[in-house]
């Protein structure tokens, strides 16, 4: 089987199936985000504190940084489909027992389950790689951002609405969406590693034979001592995990900081949840691919860091819902920005073969603040103060811009 034939193949095959990625992709996100408003106020009917909010929040996190790239690897080996069935069945299973739960353990045990199977997303991914052609690749894998931005549009303002009739409703709904998309992705998605065989790894080169994919390890770690001795590539690194810690400190504790400073229900935080998701959308789909054809990735990066600082601080003390959505606007802007420049600047750092590897890296470092942000949230709103996990975040982006200037100066003046 020639990569010719391939290439062939996807041309031909892969449009109808986008359709059916978007919709698997779209469901995926509604039925996760429904809770997110929801899960704070409903861990405190069964008295829980903040601090152990905080932890039931990044318990989800921390069980996809370790399920996630195994569920992607076992998606080479034994397909596409199968992977997507096991993370909308463990889904199915985990909202389940969060609408049946009974006491403050099964919440942990219900986000356990789901983050041990979230990887819909990375093996969606995969899927358009399998049935693509690299020209078609980046605008077909738009669509899975567009699916995210929808999604996370309609499934908090909805968790929230329904919230007003209990929270157990959202979690059914949840499970009730799982089954949907287990049934259209069990009877309509093809199998896309089909024209492969599973288990084998595209060809570089029509003319090469096909090669038995291995197992990769989940760090490479000569990949990462090249990196981080890399004079271009460490800097944007540090900086990358700076901004992640800081910005996971917000989305990991906005419900939280809702609850317990503003006292809005999970219905209005819903809506502010439904309010990120639009101005997310509009960054990213549109204002994004404007800014960047006009001004370089460092001239960005320039800008929206100190955006960020700020956003951050006021948030920490937001009096009112209405400050609150109107700091969100340049916090979208400039969360958005960054995570677009500093991977943009991250591929132009790294040698070609090794971009794939930085991304995972950067990834893993992304992923692996969600768990210790959540947690440090709840214990710093119990301990010290609602405003702590902004004051937190704004002083550590603070510092890492002081720290970006002074290393670019450094690097121009050698």
């Amino acid at each position: 089987m020639t990569q010719d034939y391939l290439d062939k193949v996807n041309t031909t095959e892969a449009s109808p199936r986008f359709g059916i990625i978007f919709l698997v992709v779209l469901l995926d996100i509604i039925s996760f985000s429904l809770l997110l408003p929801v899960l704070p106020y409903y861990a405190a009917t069964f008295g829980a504190t903040p601090t152990q909010i905080g932890f039931l929040t990044g318990l989800y996190a921390l069980c996809q940084f370790f399920g996630a790239p195994i569920i992607g690897r076992l998606s080479d080996k034994v397909g596409r489909k199968p992977m997507f069935l096991v993370d909308i069945g463990g889904n199915f299973i985990g909202f389940l027992v969060l609408a049946s739960a009974s006491s403050l353990w099964m919440l942990f045990l219900a986000r356990f389950i789901a983050g041990c199977v979230a990887a819909n997303i990375p093996v969606a991914q995969a899927y358009i790689s399998d049935v693509t052609t690299k020209e078609q690749r980046s605008s077909a894998l738009g669509l899975i951002g567009a699916a995210f931005g929808v999604g996370f549009t309609i499934g908090p303002a909805l968790g929230g609405i329904l919230s007003k009739n209990g929270y157990v409703l959202p979690a059914l709904l949840s499970a009730g969406l799982c089954v949907v998309n287990f049934l259209v992705i069990a009877l309509f998605l093809p199998e896309s590693l089909r024209l492969e065989q599973k288990g084998i790894a595209n060809k570089k080169h029509a003319n090469e034979e096909p090669k038995p994919i291995s197992a990769e390890p989940l760090f490479d770690i000569a990949l990462l001592r090249r990196l981080f001795t890399s004079p271009y590539a460490a800097p944007l690194l540090i900086f990358w995990a700076g901004f992640s810690f800081a910005f996971a400190m917000f989305q990991q504790n906005i419900a939280l900081f809702n609850k317990y400073h503003l006292n809005l229900t999970a219905r209005e935080t819903g809506y502010v949840f439904a309010w990120i998701g639009i101005l997310v959308s509009l960054m990213q789909g549109v204002f994004l691919r404007i800014l960047t054809r006009t001004w370089s990735d460092e001239l960005l990066l320039k800008i929206s860091a100190p955006v960020m600082v700020l956003s951050l601080a006021v948030w920490a003390f937001t009096p009112n819902i209405i400050v609150l959505l109107i700091v969100l606007v340049p916090l979208s802007f400039a969360a958005s920005t960054l995570i677009t420049v500093i991977n943009s600047l991250l591929t132009k750092a790294s040698a070609h073969d090794e971009i794939g590897g930085a991304m995972g890296i950067a990834g893993a470092i992304d992923n692996s603040t969600r768990f210790g942000t959540a947690f440090a949230g709840g214990v710093l709103i119990q301990r010290i103060g609602t405003f702590a996990p902004g004051a937190a975040a704004a002083v550590i982006m603070f510092t890492m811009l002081l720290w970006r200037s002074f290393t670019v100066s450094r690097n121009q003046e050698v």
